[in-house]
């Protein structure tokens, strides 16, 4: 039987390209598209709306937060996570449901090794390397981009892991947890384009730190405190 796919599109002023991502979903995959809004001031929710998708804003602030308002509402088996800003390749959702429906729990689309990035700087290179080592350690696993949110994960997992993150550290979060849980993880390789817009909101820096102490602090956690508030 085939499984239900829901895609979470989070989006914060993004009009200038959220109609051109959305567009770029495999519809014959995708069962379910959520676009989440983080109250865009530039009109983003009313174009999205106009053009029949279903879109909400979330609760709360900050790139985690968004994903966890589309978590609690989607109802596929399958959950993708998906960026609006251009900088990911809606088509590569093909290839995260294929490796899930292989039996895997969590799969991210890594921009390294056999992947690529037009967009990353060598600061930020360096600082998603260090990260990624860091949540090998913590969570045990050995993936390679353990910061890329383009993933796809079970709703059992995602139910498992009770995501709590707010902001930019919810990718290293469901890494660890992923990893301290035991379940199947792969990734598929893709390519991140250059913004064609805009610029990241990531400060890498602050947002860093921020990252790295939750990737700490999920180390000394037992699987079995894991507990949504």
């Amino acid at each position: 039987m085939k499984r239900k796919v829901s895609v979470i599109a989070v989006s914060l002023n993004e009009a200038k390209s959220i109609l051109d991502v959305l567009k770029k979903v495999p519809k014959d995959v995708v069962d379910e598209i959520l676009v989440v809004d983080g109250h865009s001031t530039d009109g983003t929710f009313k174009l999205v709306k106009k053009a029949g998708y279903n879109v909400i804003y979330q609760k709360g602030k900050g790139r985690g937060a968004a994903f966890k308002t589309g978590f609690r509402i989607v109802t596929g088996d399958i959950i993708v996570m998906l960026s609006s800003d251009g900088n990911e390749r809606p088509a590569d959702i093909r290839k995260l449901v294929a490796k899930i429906n292989k039996g895997y729990d969590v799969v991210i689309a890594t921009r390294f090794g056999k992947g690529q990035s037009e967009d990353v700087t060598f600061i930020r290179n360096f600082g998603n390397w260090f990260l990624t080592k860091a949540c090998n350690i913590a969570g045990h696993v050995k993936v390679s981009d353990s910061m890329n949110g383009f993933r796809a994960f079970t709703r059992d997992a995602m139910k498992r892991m009770c995501i709590r993150a707010n902001d930019f550290s919810i990718e290293g979060e469901i890494t660890v947890k992923a990893g301290k849980l035991g379940f199947r993880m792969a990734d598929i390789p893709t390519i991140e384009d250059a913004r064609p817009f805009g610029n990241s909101r990531l400060n890498t820096f602050r947002d860093g730190w921020r990252i790295f102490k939750r990737i700490v602090k999920l180390k000394f956690q037992h699987p079995q405190t894991y507990r949504y508030k």
